[in-house]
C-alpha cells in the first residue's frame, strides 16, 4: 500500500508540475477578488489617517480609543461591508466551481491541457458541479445546526451536574465528529465531481452514490492521501505563521517582504488544491478502471 500511496503523490506531483501555468490563472482571480474587497476599507482608512500621525502609531500599537471613534464616524461604510463580503465570496465560489471543472479536465486528459481546453471543461462541467455543491452546502449547514443542538443538550444535560470530565468529553466528542463529517462530505464531494467528469455522466446523485461507494471500498487509499496532502498543506501554514513572527513591523518597508510572504502562501495553497484534485483524477481511475481477463490457449 505504501509503494501504491507513493506512486498517486508522485503522479500527482507530476501533473501539477505540467499544468503549473493554470496557478497564475488562478492566482490572479484570488488577487482580483481581494483587491475588490480591500479597496473600499482602503479608501476609509485613507481617508481617516492619511494625513494624520495616527496612522505611525497604529503601525506600532492599536489604540483602542481611535478604533471607538473611527467604528462611530463610519459605521454607515462599515454595515454595508459584510454585504460585499457575502456577494464577493458567493462570486468567488462560483467561479472556484467554474475554474475546478477546467482543472478535473485537463488532469483527466493530460494530452489536452491548454487554456482553451480548460476553459471549455470549466463551461462543460460547471452546472453538474454547481449542483453538487448546493448539495454540499445543505450537508453542512444542517452538520453545523446539529452540533449547535447537540452542545446545547449537552448544556442543558450538565447544568445541575458536577462532572465536568464528561461534559469535556462529550463536547470534545462532537468537534471530533464534526470535524470527521466535514471531511467524509468534503471527500464525497470531490470524487463526485471527478466521477461526473472521468465518466462523462449529468446524472448528479448517481455521481454522488458512485463516489460514495467508490470512497467505501477503498477508503485506506483515499483517506490516506487526502490526509497527506492536507498535512503537507497544513505544514506550509506553520512555516508561514513562525517565519511570520519574525518579520519587524517598522520601518514600512518590511510590509513588502510580508506581503511577498503571503503570497507565496496562497501559491502554495493554490498548488496544494490542484494536488487533491490530480490524486483524485488518478485515483479514481485507476481503482474503478474495468479488468480485462485473458483467457489462455
Amino acid at each position: 500500500m505504501i509503494d501504491a500511496i507513493k506512486k498517486v503523490l508522485l503522479h500527482g506531483v507530476r501533473s501539477v508540475y505540467y499544468n503549473a501555468k493554470f496557478v497564475f490563472l488562478l492566482w490572479a482571480f484570488n488577487a482580483v477578488s481581494a483587491l475588490v474587497l480591500t479597496v473600499p476599507i482602503y479608501s476609509i482608512f485613507r481617508d481617516n489617517l492619511g494625513r494624520s500621525l495616527m496612522s505611525e502609531r497604529l503601525a506600532i500599537d492599536f489604540d483602542y480609543f481611535w478604533f471607538l471613534q473611527f467604528r462611530n464616524i463610519y459605521q454607515i461604510q462599515l454595515d454595508q461591508i459584510p454585504l460585499t463580503i457575502y456577494f464577493v465570496g458567493g462570486v468567488y465560489t462560483l467561479l472556484q466551481t467554474f475554474f475546478l471543472g477546467g482543472l478535473i479536465s485537463v488532469f483527466n486528459t493530460p494530452e489536452k491541457n491548454h487554456t482553451a481546453d480548460f476553459f471549455y471543461g470549466g463551461v462543460r462541467y460547471f452546472s453538474r458541479f454547481v449542483k453538487i455543491l448546493f448539495i454540499t452546502i445543505i450537508l453542512f449547514v444542517i452538520a453545523f445546526i446539529v452540533n449547535a443542538y447537540t452542545g446545547d443538550l449537552i448544556t442543558w444535560i450538565f447544568k445541575n451536574s458536577e462532572n465536568v470530565t464528561a461534559d469535556f468529553i462529550l463536547k470534545l466528542a462532537r468537534y471530533i465528529l464534526l470535524i470527521f463529517f466535514i471531511g467524509v462530505v468534503t471527500l464525497i464531494s470531490d470524487y463526485s465531481k471527478v466521477s461526473l467528469a472521468v465518466s462523462d455522466r449529468t446524472d448528479v446523485l448517481r455521481g454522488i452514490y458512485n463516489a460514495a461507494i467508490f470512497i467505501k471500498n477503498n477508503f485506506n487509499k483515499v483517506f490516506t492521501v487526502f490526509l497527506i496532502i492536507a498535512i503537507i498543506g497544513a505544514l506550509g501554514a506553520v512555516v508561514y505563521n513562525i517565519i511570520g513572527r519574525f518579520i519587524p513591523r517598522t520601518p514600512y518597508y518590511f510590509i513588502i517582504l510580508s506581503f511577498i510572504l503571503q503570497q507565496m502562501l496562497i501559491i502554495f495553497r493554490l498548488l496544494i488544491r490542484m494536488l487533491f484534485f490530480s490524486t483524485e483524477v488518478f485515483l479514481y481511475k485507476d481503482l474503478s478502471a474495468d479488468i480485462i481477463k485473458m483467457d489462455a490457449h
